[in-house]
Parts: structure tokens; C-alpha cells; sequence
């Protein structure tokens, strides 16, 4: 498994022109890449690839001292950002949906550079070194700095704070633990998530939270000048703001993610389909909550501590009682759960949960992801037995996790 770990770097003044300058000549190596393919397909009717621009660029770095300035793995991951936007957009167009064609980059819209592969960079005591970079680069080691054999590519990236570097890095998986304790996990906009044994995950909605600060930073932008010094104090002040509130989200997220894997050996989530919900009447909501991130989490954080993910379909989770099987159907306003038929009364959201766990199944050759049409044989807990829940505890989900 490939994990990206960011850290800050420490740039003396020299080195953090060298950044800004190596930014600048990628930007217009991408521009020139899409200008060539732009051009190739108007006079040739021929579509380029990648391999045809990196024989482009070899020869140039034959032909011109300047070409050989930075390292080629540098240059060529560049080419190959630029493959990746034509081929999303031809796949765009294949799909019917907008394609947008790729687009030139303006200064001040190109904050990253890469090397796709641990050639043409070193590591030498906790600090970088490669060629255009005058002197060794700083890196604050807010963790353990990972072994140089691990080291599968990086990063730079320009942000607010100034340049940090993501590492790629090779982890090996952790052994599986023994299935003792299970849970089911119900994602939800109102609660984050609701679990089988009662308990809930609240939601942070920090956008909806900075509504009025985020309001009041993107008049102002739209009041000043453009070209202006305030206009760009102006956009600096939203961007601050922007990332306050995905900084906040992704602490809930982690601590969400770390919790329930620390907690529980397996854990059953919904398989969701969050672009179309993402696209809905409840899009600002749902990409508030960021569900896809929190199984990505949920997802790599288990294969590094031996846990178990096991994804479901979702269908009729909410309308099927969890005590006897039978289909309770309800509005999505009615927050309850009531069957006729067993008498369980328990919250929506923890019924969802128990029926997500009932559908995971239990045992080592486990799939994973398992049939939605059928009850499993074996389950991982008694729906009633896990909390003890009779009908006249109406409300179960009370207990919060840690945020």
C-alpha cells in the first residue's frame, strides 16, 4: 500500500527562489505540451501521446543547456499531467457529460511540481537534495521521517503557508486481528454516522458553520479592483478562510476514522454512490460531510492496523426492520423506527446501522462486499443483544465519540 504523508518545508531566501522558479518552468513546459498536441491535431489530425512528447523532450535537452537545468523525472512528470488532462477529457466525452478541454495555465494557478518516480532526489539526513535546488532543502519532520527504501515519488506543492512536500511511501499491511468486535456504520447529513450499538458520530458542518465569515470574504474580493493590491490581500483573506474549514473538516474526519479502527476489528459501511447524492438538492450538505474521504480513511487506516472494511449495498437499509427482517416503509422525515411486526422501536439511523452489520456476514473467506439481496447466515452480533434495547428506549443514539 502507498500512503502520502505531507510536511512542511524550510527554505532559505536562495532556495525559495529556486521553488518559485522550477514552479514557473513547469508552467510553461505544460503550456507548451498542450500548445504541441493543440497544434499536432490542427495540422496533422494526429492526437500525441506521452511517449512521443518525451521523445520531444529528450531531444531538447540534447539541443539546449536550458532543458537540462532540472531533472528529467521533474520535466516528464509534468508531461504526464498534462497526459492525464486529455485523457479525462476524452473520457469526459465519451461519457456525453462536459468535457472540458484542458486549458492553458496562468501565473499563480500552477502550485505544484512532482517526481512520479525516487530518481533524480535524494534524501540525505532528513533533508532533500536535487538538481536546481541550491543546497539542501529543509524538511520539518513532524513525524518519523520514513526509510529512503520506501520512498516511492513526491510532490512539491505551494500553498498559503508557504512550499510543503507529500511523499509517497510503500507500507506494508499489518496481519489481520481476530473478529471480536464488530460494528455497523450508518452515514448520515444530520449525524455523521450512526452505529449499530447505539452509539453516533455528531456532524461537524463546518461549512455551513463559516457561512456568514466565508459571505463576508467573498464580497469583499468582489468589491476591489482587479489587478489591485487590496483585490489580492482581498483573495488571500478567502483563501484563509477556505482553508480553515477544510483544515476543521479533515481533523473530524481523521479523528472519526482513527476512532472506529482503534475501536472495532470490523467495521460494515454502505457502499455509496456520492456523486449522484453529490449533485442533489443536498449537494452543499454532502460535500460538507465528505463521505468519500472518510471511507478512504476508514479504508487505509484498517490495513494498517489489521482491521477489516466491509462494504455493503445500501438498498432498503433504512426500511428493513433489523429485529425480524420485515420491510418498515417510512418517509425520510420520520426519524423512527417502529415495526409492527417485533415490536423494535429504535432510532432511523441505528436500525440502518444493525441492518448494514446483518448484511456484512461473519468468517475469514469473507468478500468484500457482500450480496444485498440476501440476509447473511451467520451474523457478527444480535441486533437486540448488542445494546440490550427494548421498545421503550426510543432514542439509543446518545453516546458521542471523541472529536
Amino acid at each position: 500500500m502507498i500512503l502520502s504523508q505531507e510536511f512542511r518545508l524550510l527554505p532559505r531566501r536562495s532556495q525559495h527562489r529556486a521553488l518559485e522558479g522550477i514552479s514557473e518552468s513547469q508552467r510553461q513546459l505544460y503550456n507548451a505540451a498542450v500548445q504541441e498536441r493543440i497544434e499536432a491535431y490542427r495540422k496533422a489530425g494526429k492526437s500525441l501521446a506521452y511517449f512521443d512528447q518525451t521523445r520531444g523532450l529528450t531531444e531538447w535537452r540534447n539541443s539546449d543547456p536550458d532543458g537540462r537545468a532540472l531533472p528529467v523525472k521533474l520535466q516528464r512528470a509534468t508531461l504526464k499531467r498534462v497526459d492525464r488532462a486529455f485523457s479525462d477529457f476524452y473520457r469526459r466525452r465519451a461519457l456525453g457529460g462536459k468535457a472540458g478541454f484542458p486549458r492553458f495555465k496562468g501565473k499563480g494557478r500552477f502550485d505544484s511540481f512532482s517526481f512520479l518516480e525516487w530518481r533524480g532526489i535524494n534524501l540525505v539526513n532528513g533533508s532533500l537534495q536535487f538538481q536546481g535546488m541550491p543546497g539542501r532543502l529543509r524538511v520539518h519532520w513532524h513525524r518519523i521521517a520514513p526509510a529512503v527504501e520506501s520512498l516511492k515519488g513526491c510532490t512539491f506543492k505551494r500553498d498559503r503557508k508557504g512550499w510543503a512536500v507529500i511523499l509517497l511511501v510503500s507500507i506494508q499491511d499489518a496481519a489481520p486481528r481476530r473478529t471480536q468486535r464488530t460494528v455497523g456504520v450508518d452515514l448520515g447529513i444530520s449525524t455523521f454516522a450512526a452505529l449499530s450499538n447505539g452509539e453516533c458520530i455528531p456532524s461537524l458542518r463546518s461549512a455551513r458553520k463559516a457561512e456568514r465569515q466565508l459571505r463576508v470574504a467573498q464580497r469583499a474580493l468582489s468589491r476591489k479592483k482587479k489587478g489591485s493590491g487590496g483585490r489580492r490581500k482581498a483573495r488571500l483573506a478567502l483563501s484563509r478562510c477556505h482553508a480553515a474549514v477544510a483544515l476543521e473538516r479533515k481533523n473530524h474526519l481523521h479523528q472519526a476514522s482513527t476512532r472506529l479502527v482503534r475501536n472495532y476489528d470490523v467495521i460494515a459501511i454502505e457502499r455509496l454512490k456520492v456523486k449522484p447524492l453529490a449533485n442533489s438538492i443536498l449537494a452543499k450538505d454532502v460535500r460538507d460531510a465528505s463521505w468519500a474521504s472518510f471511507i478512504s480513511m476508514l479504508r487505509y487506516k484498517a490495513a494498517c492496523a489489521g482491521a477489516r472494511v466491509i462494504e455493503v449495498e445500501p438498498y432498503d437499509t433504512s426500511q428493513e426492520c433489523s429485529g425480524c427482517g420485515d420491510s418498515v416503509v417510512k418517509a425520510l422525515k420520520r426519524r423512527l423506527h417502529e415495526c409492527p411486526s417485533c415490536g423494535l422501536v429504535l432510532d432511523r439511523d441505528v436500525n440502518a446501522a444493525r441492518n448494514i452489520l446483518n448484511r456484512a456476514g461473519v468468517g475469514p473467506g469473507l468478500p468484500n462486499v457482500a450480496d444485498c439481496g440476501m440476509r447473511a447466515g451467520g451474523k457478527l452480533g444480535s441486533p437486540q443483544g448488542e445494546t440490550g434495547d427494548t421498545p421503550d428506549k426510543i432514542r439509543t443514539c446518545t453516546a458521542q465519540l471523541d472529536r
